[in-house]
């Protein structure tokens, strides 16, 4: 921990503060003990000036000396010592500079000898109060070291927990595409190939990606288009994909791979039990600087759990959290046979940065 005048940015506040008891000195000696100007200045100058600077080492007992609350005594100890040796040297050096100055002055002489005891009280009374200073402010740089610590582990958990919900890729989706894969190499070689790309393309952008980087809508619904492509060469025309969402909000940015648990949940909950069509439908509109992104799906009322979100939108719901700050962020409507999750993502936060 760095001595915060020395070395720290309270130089100047500790130079205003020797400044203005400074000018408390002098005013003290030029009107009420009715010295002239010139030996209230000099007295105030030596006095303090010296003090000032003996006082800077009270800051290395106050950070290095009893810092143990069992060694209280030796605290209280290391503060009479260093109390006793500073104002006797301040005492004894201001003394002998100041005959220096006024060796023809008996009255000031006269006065500085009479007055020795209350100088030494007066010197006790700054030594209390610059200790109490350095010690508020040694609490003040532990108090900000603690909270830029926390803020550290709080960044890197964050970090940690954005990583940990973002790489949640479905594992039965990649066995399903591979078992996908592997019938289509003897029934349709081109198509076994196509899926082997998009497949390929999908794990490429999914791994890629930092876990606090922002992308486009546009990347965001490209990506999750080929999930649904490598998903259709399962269920065929059992699925449908609509993207019914306008090129003004393609440019917004959404944290990444935020969308792809949606259209799993879509697929898991719609797709994967249903008998009939499922029709996956993705829209988006702007409402109160939020642009709320739903996916839309139809499914079978009997074969889905009528209770619970999934472990996908709970993750999703975290990292809104995070990212965002907020907890509102994530809307599931579920009615007799439709299911809708609506994202909203602050645009401001767009535009401002």
């Amino acid at each position: 921990m760095k001595h915060p005048i020395l070395e720290g940015s309270g130089r100047k506040n500790y130079v205003l503060v020797i400044i203005l008891v400074g000018g408390c000195h002098l005013l003290l000696f030029k009107f009420y003990f009715e010295f002239d100007f010139l030996v209230a200045l000099i007295d105030s100058l030596i006095h303090n000036l010296l003090f000032g600077a003996l006082a800077l080492g009270i800051w290395y007992i106050v950070r290095f000396v009893g810092n143990d609350q069992k060694d209280f005594i030796s605290l209280i100890s290391a503060h009479v010592f260093a109390a006793l040796i500073i104002l006797l040297f301040w005492s004894a050096q201001s003394e002998f500079l100041l005959k220096i100055f006024f060796s023809s002055r008996n009255d000031y002489l006269k006065f500085l000898e009479n007055t020795v005891v209350w100088r030494f009280v007066i010197g006790t009374m700054y030594y209390l109060m610059a200790t109490l200073a350095f010690y508020l402010i040694r609490y003040y740089m532990h108090l900000q070291e603690k909270l830029v610590m926390e803020l550290e582990l709080k960044s890197l958990l964050n970090e940690s927990e954005l990583k940990m919900l973002k790489s949640q890729i479905n594992p039965h989706f990649m066995f399903n595409s591979l078992n996908s894969i592997s019938s289509l190499t003897i029934s349709k070689p081109e198509k076994a190939q196509e899926m082997v790309i998009k497949l390929s393309d999908f794990l490429r952008y999914s791994i890629g990606q930092d876990s606090r980087e922002m992308n486009s809508l546009r990347e965001e619904i490209e990506n999750a288009q080929l999930y649904m492509e490598i998903e259709k060469v399962r269920f065929g025309d059992k699925l449908i994909f609509v993207n019914e969402v306008t090129e003004e909000y393609l440019k917004i940015k959404i944290p990444n791979l935020i969308l792809q648990p949606l259209f799993e949940n879509a697929i898991k909950y719609g797709v994967y039990e249903s008998t009939e069509t499922v029709t996956v439908k993705l829209s988006s509109q702007e409402v109160d600087n939020l642009l709320h992104i739903s996916i839309h799906n139809n499914f079978d009322p009997e074969s889905i759990p009528t209770s619970g979100e999934g472990i996908g939108l709970e993750n999703i719901r975290k990292r809104l959290l995070l990212v965002y700050g907020r907890k509102d962020l994530l809307q599931v409507e579920k009615k007799k046979d439709t299911f809708k999750v609506t994202l909203k993502i602050p645009t401001e936060t767009n535009s401002n940065g």
